[in-house]
Formats: structure tokens, sequence, C-alpha cells
């Protein structure tokens, strides 16, 4: 079979895409996202010089794989670079096993590369495709844990066929969890915390500038401009809300979240928790408010993706969020060699959340 790597053209050929997508992720069959109106915004609507690269492995049957990347701006070290954010990357069924997966990868890897790419970003969930992107030149950074907080364990004792105690569990549960927050949760009058729809994000006054300063307390830090914010949190059929701490009507923190199902449990994935840092103790404000928001609509647990440090920093286990069996890993494949790699693999530099990725 002979296979040729290519530019994606999605003019000619999205529909043989959207049909591959389908094929590779099962479990998204029934959700906005395998439209096209979702392609389009994800790949073409991003605003900035950069564009999104796209290439496809080829045979005389038609589209075998498919490797994309959407660009994603970092500080690092006080400098603007440029990140490939890989995702979507998938091979048909009928091609797996056969090297195809690799020779893709290192094919569009050196091909973002040319287009100006510093370095690519990953976030596997799956071991099994690890090996594929080490054999094309990624590394392993660390691991990004997934950690839950229940609300209510009305789905979670349905599935063991246990809903009958989910009324005294969830008592039980509430009392527990008020005690605790009253003894370990810091407490500040002065701080103001609100919530609002990601529509209104131009309502939101000071955003900006929060980011900047944030960006500029992290080592490696996504730019999270009003231009990113907007096409980040503007995915077709779903809905975000923007939690902002306030010191002296200045922001200090921002949780950005959205209801989103996993294996079937309503749940509330916090996308972005960002707080500046002589205010990392009162991060339970913001968590307590999206807790709120989730409340009210019938949501039974909190998710939220981040490595252990950053975990420990914000001492959500105060909030008690506890590690699930679930982890993502960053991985990582240096595309440009003036980047200082010592920095560019070094955890403590980083601050992800699953703002950095495509997911949620």
């Amino acid at each position: 079979m002979s296979i040729d790597f290519r530019k994606f053209d999605s003019k000619v050929e999205l529909e043989a895409q959207r049909e591959l997508f389908q094929e590779c992720f099962p479990e998204c069959n029934d959700t906005p996202v395998i439209s096209t109106a979702h392609y389009n915004w994800k790949f073409h609507s991003k605003k900035g010089e950069m564009k999104s690269a796209e290439f496809t492995a080829n045979s005389e049957e038609g589209i075998l794989g498919y490797y994309s990347a959407i660009p994603y701006q970092y500080r690092f070290s006080g400098k603007i670079v440029n990140a490939a954010m890989v995702c979507d990357v998938m091979t048909g069924v009928k091609a797996r096993g056969k090297g195809i997966f690799t020779k893709l990868g290192i094919y569009s890897t050196d091909e973002f590369a040319k287009l100006g790419y510093d370095f690519t970003t990953g976030y596997p969930i799956r071991k099994e495709v690890i090996p594929g992107h080490i054999k094309a030149g990624w590394e392993i950074n660390f691991e990004l844990n997934l950690y839950g907080r229940f609300i209510k364990f009305n789905s979670f004792l349905k599935k063991r066929k246990l809903d009958y105690l989910a009324p005294l569990i969830n008592v039980i549960w509430d009392f527990t969890i008020g005690l605790l927050n009253f003894v370990l949760l810091p407490r500040n009058n002065k701080l103001k915390v609100e919530t609002i729809n990601s529509e209104f994000i131009d309502s939101i006054t000071g955003l900006s500038d929060f980011y900047t300063k944030w960006g500029n307390e992290i080592e490696i830090s996504l730019v999270k401009d009003l231009d990113f914010l907007k096409w980040r949190l503007g995915a077709p059929q779903k809905a975000y809300f923007i939690s902002v701490l306030r010191d002296d009507n200045k922001i200090v923190g921002v949780l950005i979240a959205r209801e989103v199902f996993k294996e079937g449990v309503p749940c509330m994935g916090i996308l972005d928790i960002s707080i500046l840092k002589m205010h990392y103790k009162y991060a339970n404000l913001l968590t307590n408010e999206i807790l709120s928001v989730a409340k009210k609509r019938d949501v039974e647990l909190l998710l939220i993706m981040i490595s252990k440090r950053w975990f420990k920093k914000y001492k959500l286990s105060h909030n008690i969020f506890i590690k699930t069996p679930f982890k993502f890993y960053l991985i990582i494949k240096q595309l440009n060699a003036a980047i200082n790699s010592i920095v560019l693999k070094n955890e403590k530099n980083w601050h992800l959340t699953w703002i950095d990725s495509d997911d949620l």
C-alpha cells in the first residue's frame, strides 16, 4: 500500500476527516464535537498570525490518518513563544499497527517546525498512544492528575445499585463538608467573588490586566488575552461560567468552568483556575463559588485536571478534592533548539489546567 503525507485540505477532504473522527472517537458521536461547526470553530476561527496546521496520511483508499495542531502562545522566561497544541490525532482502524501513526507524527512535527512553532504540547489520557508519540520524538514531561469533589452521590451510588442510600449519605456528606470547611478554610470579608456567563466576558473589568499579572508570576504561562479567551470559550453549543475573585475591586483570581457529563455523571469541569501569588490560600473562595453554581444546576461532581504541585499550592485537598484513578500526561517535542530545554522540561515552571488543552 502506497502512502503519502501532505497538508490537509478542509475544502475538499472535510467530510472524510469527519467520518474518520467518528470512527476513532465513537464516544463523541452524540455530541456537538462531531459537527462541522465545531471543526470550523476549533481550527479556523482563532485570531492571530499563526494558523492551525493539519496534515494527513493518505492512500488510494483515502485518508488513513490525521494530525493537527492549534497555535497557543506562552510567556517563556519573559518572551512570547509559539506552541503547537496537538489534538485530534487519529489513525483509522484498518491502518493501525503499520507504523503510520509514528511516520505521520514525524512528518507533521517536522512541518510544525518549518511553520515557526517552538515546541509541541499534548495531553494524552490513554497510555496506549504514548509509545507512538515517543517514537516520533516526543517526551513525557509529567503527570496531570484528575481530582474530583463530590457534591452528592446519586449517580455514583445508582451505578452500584445502592441509590436507596443516596439521601442519607448526601446529608452526612453535607454536614461533614460544612464542618471541615469551617475548620480548614480561611475566610476574608474583604474579598468578593461573583460569577458571570462567558457571553458577557466583555463586562468583566480588569480581566486582561489580571491575566497579564498572573502570567508574569509564572515561568511558562499560557497567554490568556481577551482574544484567546473569547475563542477558547466560544465553542458551539457550550456555555462557560467565569468566577472572579476581587480584592479592593482588583481581580486577584479567576476560575472558569462548564457543565459536562463524565461516565454518565453530571459534572462541572474546572477549565482553569489562576490566582495571584499573594492570594493562593483563598482558592477555596473560587471553588466554593462554582460549587454554589453547580448545586443550583443539579451537578453532582466537580472535576479539575492539575499537577500535584498546584493542587498543593491551592490547598484543594482542604476543599475535599480527592485524587481519582485517572490521569493525563503533558508530553512535549522541542522543535526550536534556541528554546532552553532545561526550563521547558522542568515541571516547576508550568501551570497547566484544561484550558491549555482542547478539552472541555
